[in-house]
C-alpha cells in the first residue's frame, strides 16, 4: 500500500503560515500598545514632577506659574492624543484578533480532516496488512498440506 498522502497538505502549510503572520501582526499591535501605555505614564510621571520641582524652589514667580501652565497644558494635549491613539490601536487589536481567531479556525479545520483521513488510512493499511499475512501464511500451509498428502500416496 502507497504511504500516507494528504492532498490538501500545501493549502494546510499556506493556512498555518497565514496565521503565523496574523499572529505576528497582532504581536506588533500589542507592542505599539504597550508603547502606548509606557509614554502614557511616563507623561503623567513628568506632569507630577514639575510640580514638585517648582514646589521645592524657595522663590516662584508668575513667569514660572505660567511656564507651568503651559507645560502641563502641551502635556494634556499631549495625554489626549496618546489616549485617542491607545483607543484607535485597542480597535485594530480587537479587528486583528477575530483574524487570528478566524485564521486558527481555518488551521484546526483542516487539520482535523487530514486527522480524519489519516485514521481511515491507517485502518485501511492495517486491513490490507492483515489480508497479506493471511495470504502469506495461507501461502506457507497449503505446499505443507500437498507433501503430507503426497507422503501417504506413495
Amino acid at each position: 500500500m502507497r504511504s500516507f498522502q494528504f492532498s490538501l497538505d500545501r493549502i494546510l502549510s499556506w493556512r498555518r503560515k497565514e496565521f503565523e503572520a496574523e499572529e505576528s501582526r497582532l504581536a506588533g499591535l500589542l507592542a505599539e500598545r504597550k508603547s502606548l501605555e509606557e509614554a502614557r505614564l511616563e507623561m503623567l510621571a513628568s506632569w507630577e514632577r514639575a510640580g514638585k520641582q517648582l514646589l521645592a524652589c524657595s522663590l516662584v514667580d508668575g513667569g514660572d506659574l505660567a511656564a507651568l501652565g503651559s507645560y502641563r497644558a502641551r502635556l494634556e494635549r499631549e495625554i489626549a492624543a496618546n489616549d485617542r491613539q491607545g483607543r484607535d490601536a485597542g480597535g485594530r487589536i480587537a479587528s486583528q484578533q477575530a483574524r487570528v481567531v478566524e485564521a486558527h479556525r481555518r488551521v484546526r479545520l483542516l487539520e482535523k480532516l487530514r486527522r480524519r483521513k489519516w485514521e481511515a488510512w491507517r485502518v485501511e493499511w492495517n486491513r490490507e496488512l492483515e489480508n497479506f499475512a493471511g495470504e502469506a501464511f495461507l501461502a506457507r500451509w497449503r505446499p505443507r498440506q500437498r507433501d503430507r498428502r503426497g507422503e501417504g500416496d506413495t
